[in-house]
């Protein structure tokens, strides 16, 4: 019988920190999950602690490992949810160490167009070192850390309502060290953008194609926390988060709700297209014949000397090309939408 829950961990290369995360879950009080560890190429002992706590653990434990090409989370992600068998997928990391009530809050209140974001205590460094090394019983400091934490999470509750009610800002962030998304949605979405490589947004992208597919995004910044480890700043995140590939790729302006380097990769070859003006006669095998019915349209390619007072285009991804510039055959318009998208 599949679990309710399959809680996707990521990893790569602190084993020690892994460990306590699994140890983590054999403390919490909802046991319908399985956990599977997403590996983005450890070359450590990680899958021997793996393979090890797996044969004392009391949920079902699986290990996904994919090689290490730079920093692939996005990848990784896609590739434990494959192996996943639960209808809500829960998203952490492997040094972010559960509450006791952390599922149970996502198991009650996920749901189909219903995906839920949690949020997470953040540990000093010196305070880390002490729990990897033992010196400090965890579950006693986990109480101490949430009573600290509680004012930053009630003013970041107060932010999230007011931005939600406002609408000036999608909130609550789905930050994937802590969310909850269903199945269902994440599958419609076509899960992670692989095109993310390297540190950030690949949360942040998927949250706002949950959205636009219809997902409504519930808070549980106070109810679902984790204990998240602190580590250095990886390298692709310096010297901020605004001056990467990553950050620049998610603010292109145009994007589709189901990427073409997905969960399940996509050809440009399949996506519905929906031709606008005068179309180049080497491109009318692609238009659909006349009363023929369509698809609502991904991207829209407008053929037109100016854009002002275009005619009105239907896609997500709005294509212009001036005349004289226009794409000649299918396979020159399939190579501009894989540049594009």
């Amino acid at each position: 019988m599949s679990p309710r829950l399959s809680v996707i961990v990521s990893t790569y290369d602190r084993p020690r920190a892994l460990r306590l995360v699994l140890e983590g879950y054999t403390r919490s009080r909802f046991q319908d999950f399985e956990v599977i560890v997403a590996d983005d190429g450890s070359t450590d002992e990680t899958a021997q602690v793996v393979e090890s706590f797996s044969r004392e653990s009391p949920f079902p434990v699986k290990h996904v490992w994919q090689p290490h090409r730079g920093f692939r989370l996005a990848a990784a992600r896609n590739l434990a949810v494959r192996a996943a068998g639960g209808s809500v997928l829960v998203f952490t990391d492997g040094d972010c160490i559960p509450f006791p009530d952390s599922l149970r809050w996502h198991a009650d209140r996920c749901a189909p167009l219903r995906a839920q974001a949690g949020n997470r205590c953040l540990l000093s460094e010196d305070e880390t070192a002490r729990i990897l090394a033992g010196r400090d019983d965890l579950p006693a400091l986990s109480e101490a850390v949430r009573r600290r934490e509680r004012p930053r999470l009630l003013r970041l509750k107060g932010r999230n309502r007011l931005y939600s009610l406002t609408g000036l800002k999608a909130r609550p962030k789905l930050l994937t060290a802590n969310a909850a998304v269903h199945r269902e949605d994440f599958d419609r979405a076509n899960g992670f953008d692989e095109r993310f490589v390297g540190w950030g947004c690949e949360d942040e992208d998927l949250a706002r194609r949950l959205r636009r597919s219809g997902v409504k995004v519930l808070d549980a910044t106070l109810e679902s926390l984790v204990i998240h480890l602190f580590h250095p700043v990886e390298e692709s995140h310096r010297p901020n988060a605004r001056s990467g590939d990553n950050y620049r790729y998610f603010k292109r302006g145009v994007f589709l709700t189901r990427p073409l380097k997905g969960l399940c990769p996509r050809a440009v070859e399949t996506l519905t297209l929906e031709f606008v003006g005068e179309v180049p006669p080497g491109l009318a095998s692609l238009t659909p014949s006349p009363g023929a019915a369509t698809a609502t349209p991904e991207v829209s390619l407008l053929f037109s000397k100016k854009r002002l007072f275009a005619p009105r285009m239907h896609g997500e991804v709005p294509l212009h090309f001036s005349t004289g510039r226009e794409p000649q055959t299918p396979s020159e318009l399939y190579a501009v939408l894989r540049e594009r998208l």
